[in-house]
């Protein structure tokens, strides 16, 4: 098992080496000034002599202030320790409050840059944060409706609307099945997978076909563009696969009864989705997809969480999901 990084070693490894340079260095001036090599000290009363000139020189002078400057530095490297407690002190005793940012004026220069990444970090956790919090209110609005819908509809008397109960319970297990497919990305973000290249015709035409069945019940039609068939990108095939399958099926939502809904890639690393909707400018997708909003009735019930699962999973990829309202398109974008 390796040692931890240690500054004190680091410290006394470089004042040793200090030593030593600076020894080595009054050896050579002594021996220069003297003119003494090898050979002369091969008598006895030259050895003796060098060796005194060497304690004289060299060795009183290395105790004289190497000894002192060791004592020196370690009463200011332990004063300096403790300027680092004391910031450490200070950051332990901050309250875990929202919005956290730990004061570094009374910290030292030295510090300022831990003090800084660790402000920075707060404040992405402090975001995260906020995002659930908004997360599970928007999460909780969209369930507390079909019940109540649901709970209406079982109050008026011994013959329900059967009809409505299914949709809504329809309704709610979509949303389950998106939460599921939400904590299932983030996940993988957290703990990355190898990815894999998959052709995107193949990822296009598997999504297509598990979704044509849904458009025609929806008295819907889909239309499929190919693209070039060497047109391949790197990802996790299941995590795109359900990315577009909620594009798809918003598409489905916001196209008109007897409308199409046209699929396909390119050019380039692209799918797209083009419905008959009434096409979704940035600002509003950017709105949506920070909240998980819902969007209004002419964008479908719902349709917030399922774009702002597209866009986690497209994240998750360093991809991007962009909108083009003039083609009423929205697309998935890979760059090369």
């Amino acid at each position: 098992m390796s040692r931890r990084p240690s500054i004190n070693r680091r410290l006394s490894l470089g004042l040793s080496i200090t030593a030593i340079l600076g020894t080595s260095l009054l050896l050579t001036a002594v021996f220069a000034e003297y003119r003494l090599g090898i050979r002369d000290l091969a008598g006895t009363d030259a050895f003796r002599f060098a060796w005194a000139e060497v304690a004289d020189h060299v060795g009183m002078p290395v105790l004289l202030l190497i000894v002192p400057a060791i004592l020196t530095v370690r009463i200011v490297i332990q004063r300096s320790y403790r300027l680092l407690e004391n910031s450490a002190r200070v950051i332990s005793e901050t309250p875990a409050t929202r919005g956290l940012q730990i004061d570094d004026r009374a910290m030292p220069v030295e510090v300022l840059p831990f003090v800084s990444a660790i402000n920075d970090l707060l404040k992405r956790l402090d975001h995260a944060a906020k995002e659930h919090e908004s997360f599970a209110a928007d999460v909780a609005h969209q369930i507390r409706t079909p019940l109540a819908i649901m709970a209406l509809n079982l109050d008026h008397g011994a013959n329900p609307d059967i009809s409505v109960l299914r949709a809504e319970v329809a309704s709610m297990s979509r949303l389950v099945e998106q939460l599921l497919l939400l904590t299932q990305v983030n996940a993988q973000a957290a703990a990355p997978a190898p990815l894999e290249s998959h052709p995107l015709n193949d990822l296009v035409i598997d999504a297509t076909s598990r979704f044509a069945p849904l458009a025609v019940a929806a008295s819907r039609k889909v239309a499929f563009e190919e693209c070039a068939a060497d047109v391949a990108v790197a990802c996790h095939k299941e995590a795109v696969a359900s990315a577009l399958r909620n594009l798809l099926d918003n598409a489905l939502r916001i196209t008109p009864e007897g409308g199409t809904v046209v699929v396909g890639c390119g050019p380039g690393k692209r799918i797209f989705v083009r419905d008959e909707g009434p096409g979704l400018p940035p600002d509003q997708l950017q709105t949506i997809i920070t909240r998980q909003a819902r969007t209004d009735s002419s964008q479908g019930k719902g349709a917030g969480l399922g774009l702002a699962i597209v866009t986690r999973i497209m994240a998750a990829h360093d991809r991007q999901l962009q909108t083009f309202p003039e083609k009423r398109e929205l697309v998935m974008v890979f760059p090369d």
